[in-house]
């Protein structure tokens, strides 16, 4: 997907990003292509999100460019959800209905 600012989503910043489903973690093959498709389409930022992670060459690859490309695993898109679900627009939080809960930590005694 790219997606920019604007009425028309044309305006800069553009954003690429790419989602894969797999079990298994994404290679540094994948991190290449995208850094291809965002010199391509003129992106300054990019996301690959992966339900399986990244081996160890896709984080390094990705560190090279820390500004402008960032990868999430599993485990960082609940992080986000989290973090911003009350700024959500309601149609999504209707799809995705979450409710805060407190619990009690046990004490290091």
């Amino acid at each position: 997907m790219i997606a920019g600012r604007g009425p028309l989503g044309f305006d800069p910043p553009r954003l690429a990003v790419q989602v894969k489903s797999s079990d298994s973690p994404v290679d540094v093959k994948i991190i290449r292509e995208m850094q291809g498709v965002m010199k391509n389409y003129g992106a300054e930022h990019s996301l690959v999100v992966s339900w399986g992670g990244f081996n160890k060459n896709a984080y390094k690859e990705a560190s090279r460019v820390p500004f402008s490309m960032k990868l999430w695993d599993a485990a960082d898109v609940v992080k986000m959800i989290q973090a911003c679900y009350e700024q959500l627009p309601e149609d999504i939080r209707a799809d995705l209905p979450l409710k805060r809960i407190w619990v009690l930590i046990p004490s290091e005694e």
